[in-house]
């Protein structure tokens, strides 16, 4: 039957989705703002990714969709599960099979498409994730950035911001960050910062894309972004090593690594390879999660199972 499949990553800044035909040859690649519920609300969640499939639709030249595998935050909740499976009917009709998982579990899928081993992502937020051959799970962090996202663009940012601000007053390391604080925010002094970042306007994402100016400045050699780059190393690892304590063993000892954060940033990479387990094959991608969706999609056709387990 022609057709193609789609799979889609959803995450607290974008939301990607791609298109494929039987043959594994890309269609479509299209990219929009956060599909995260926590971060813009649902509706606006769900109105961005009608946006991005109604996009691909229109480059596909009346084929069907044989099957659509989505990752985004909160998918591994029922009562979510249910929201977007009702949502994602409305706009793909009934008859498309479905597989909604959480957007950590794209990364398992690079390990083994039966959603093996051990991941990792430091984007906007973060969390590890770890799933052995009988199927049980244990998960460290994604708490979100009330309760933790250690180690994330969003922690990395705010901790600067803090400490630079303290820095200002005398209270803490001496920083160069204060001038690329303002200018990054465009700020005109240091006396806006605190209506400007107390603003409920401040979207997550939108702290969390300092994050890559904090990474500058320390591999220029600023001792505060630079506790601050070892500091995210260092909770990164507990993350990982949290979740192989507790997860039983067999387990692919496989770790797949994601999220804009430690992708763009070497020297976080670097300081985070020295904290994890010795003996672990590691991968750094930088598409993982679309590409993840894409092996699980494939395999929604092959094997016709739609449930999230």
């Amino acid at each position: 039957m022609k057709g193609i499949y789609l799979g889609g990553d959803g995450g607290g800044s974008t939301c990607r989705i791609g298109a494929w035909d039987r043959h594994d040859t890309p269609v479509a690649h299209v990219t929009g703002s956060s599909s995260n519920a926590y971060v813009v609300g649902f509706d606006e969640a769900v109105r961005t990714v009608r946006f991005l499939i109604e996009e691909v639709r229109s480059r596909l030249d009346g084929q069907p969709i044989l099957g659509f595998c989505f990752g985004n935050s909160g998918l591994g909740r029922a009562d979510e599960r249910t929201r977007w499976e009702a949502a994602l009917r409305e706009i793909l009709g009934i008859e498309v099979p479905l597989l909604l998982v959480t957007d950590i579990h794209l990364l398992l899928a690079l390990n083994d498409p039966r959603r093996l081993g051990l991941c990792l992502i430091s984007g906007t937020g973060s969390v590890a994730l770890g799933r052995n051959e009988h199927g049980m799970e244990v998960r460290s962090g994604g708490m979100g950035s009330a309760l933790g996202d250690e180690g994330s663009g969003w922690w990395i940012a705010r901790q600067a911001i803090g400490r630079t601000l303290r820095s200002v007053e005398g209270r803490d390391v001496p920083t160069r960050m204060g001038e690329e604080l303002l200018s990054f925010f465009n700020l005109p002094d240091y006396s806006q910062a605190i209506s400007f970042f107390n603003s409920q306007e401040r979207t997550k994402s939108e702290i969390a894309r300092f994050a890559r100016i904090v990474a500058q400045t320390a591999e220029q050699g600023d001792l505060l972004a630079l506790e601050i780059i070892e500091e995210a190393a260092r909770e990164l690892g507990l993350l990982v090593s949290s979740v192989q304590r507790r997860l039983e063993e067999p387990y692919p000892r496989r770790l797949v690594i994601s999220g804009g954060t430690i992708v763009h940033n070497p020297l976080l990479h670097e300081l985070l390879l020295k904290q994890l387990d010795e003996r672990l094959e590691i991968r750094l991608v930088a598409d993982g999660g679309l590409e993840g969706a894409r092996i699980l999609a494939r395999r929604l056709l092959t094997h016709g199972s739609a449930s999230y387990e």
